[in-house]
């Protein structure tokens, strides 16, 4: 009896130790110092603004994320082509913002993204990215569960990621105090971050507190990078903490 009480608490043991050993901690493949932040913008693009935005970001050397709409894109097809020339991510993001359209059904929603892609690829030559990023993110409340289940199932199978993000900026506000403290809050948390913000006509607000979102990280020793240079341990890293491919 004693033998067998034995020999279940060295099993239970090697069982624990094996857990421990085969399910890394977040960011485990990660450099111990390195931290990397993906600025992301959406919606846009806007003539002025992410004209704007452009401006800062080349002033600090920093390569961004834009998840663009196809209906802007068309409209501003210049600004687009100054995105994809000044080495930044173009991804698609929604064609429309008619979001009882593009989420009446899993097929409505993929027309819609294949409208943007296909206005990306005529505007850049550029039709390769594996990001998407669901309109309201991937836990919407405006889709019903069963098509944003559907939707998100779908874009797995496609061997494609749909992204979120770690900070939400808060750039819908006007206030700049207010977006500057939230960021001071709840960004630095992680080692691998994706800044939310917007780049539409009127949300003049991203502009005025991007220098400072950049300083943050930059006192906070993150590296800048674009979605086209990430690495697979940051995407791992990222759907640890889900915000790709989040269930």
């Amino acid at each position: 009896m004693k033998k067998n009480k034995g020999f279940l608490v060295i099993l239970t043991l090697v069982l624990i130790l094996s857990c421990i050993i085969s399910k890394p901690s977040y960011g485990a493949e990660i450099g111990k110092d390195k931290k990397t932040v993906y600025l992301t913008f959406d919606d846009g693009a806007s003539p002025a603004l992410t004209n704007e935005i452009i401006k800062v970001l080349e002033k600090n050397n920093i390569k961004a994320t834009f998840f663009v709409e196809g209906n802007n894109a068309r409209t501003n097809s210049g600004v687009i082509k100054k995105i994809n020339e000044s080495g930044m991510s173009i991804i698609p993001h929604i064609d429309t913002h008619e979001y009882n359209k593009i989420y009446s059904s899993a097929n409505s929603y993929f027309d819609d993204l294949k409208n943007c892609e296909n206005t990306i690829l005529s505007l850049t030559g550029k039709s390769n990215s594996k990001f998407i990023r669901i309109p309201g993110g991937s836990d919407n409340t405006v889709d019903s569960p069963n098509v944003l289940a559907e939707i998100k199932s779908n874009i797995i199978n496609s061997n494609k990621y749909y992204i979120d993000w770690t900070v939400d900026t808060q750039t819908t506000q006007t206030n700049i105090d207010f977006i500057e403290s939230h960021i001071r809050e709840c960004g630095g948390l992680y080692k691998v971050e994706v800044v939310l913000m917007h780049d539409l006509q009127n949300k003049v607000a991203t502009v005025k507190s991007l220098q400072n979102t950049i300083d943050f990280y930059n006192e906070k020793g993150y590296e800048f990078k674009n979605l086209d240079n990430i690495e697979e341990c940051e995407i791992n890293y990222l759907k640890d903490i889900r915000v790709i491919n989040k269930k």
